[in-house]
């Protein structure tokens, strides 16, 4: 597990990286659900105070309430993306004129950027569903 300097140390290094990024590691953190999932939500899956995670391969269907974390990340990022499909939409080059979400590859890639020196844990996307802190 992390401590909280350190997911905080990573949270913020992801920022200088990507928002895309920053709001991933915390969003991931709010729910115990796969990352896989995470990914491929879209603001049509949220309904109200609640997120909708649909029926995926292996996943069953899943609702959960949305902390007030989650609900100002989703926010935020409707404000700042208002015509993304979903909610960590890609915005680089290589997807430039297509609606597609970031992949797990790319995240894992920051989380290893953003994460050394700061941690030797060996951190990724597999983390999650709030087992990312430990208040030792």
């Amino acid at each position: 597990m992390l401590t909280s300097q350190e997911f905080t140390a990573i949270y913020f290094r992801l920022q200088d990286i990507s928002d895309n990024w920053a709001d991933l590691w915390l969003f991931i953190n709010q729910f115990p659900v796969a990352i896989s999932r995470i990914i491929n939500l879209k603001y049509t899956d949220v309904e109200g105070k609640y997120i909708l995670f649909p029926c995926r391969r292996r996943f069953c269907e899943k609702k959960l309430l949305i902390s007030y974390i989650a609900l100002n990340i989703l926010k935020r990022r409707k404000l700042r993306y208002p015509e993304d499909i979903y909610i960590f939409q890609s915005h680089s080059n290589r997807v430039k004129h297509q609606k597609k979400p970031v992949t797990m590859i790319a995240f894992n890639q920051a989380l290893k950027k953003a994460s050394t020196g700061i941690t030797k844990k060996s951190i990724s996307s597999k983390w999650g569903g709030g087992e990312f802190i430990s208040y030792k």
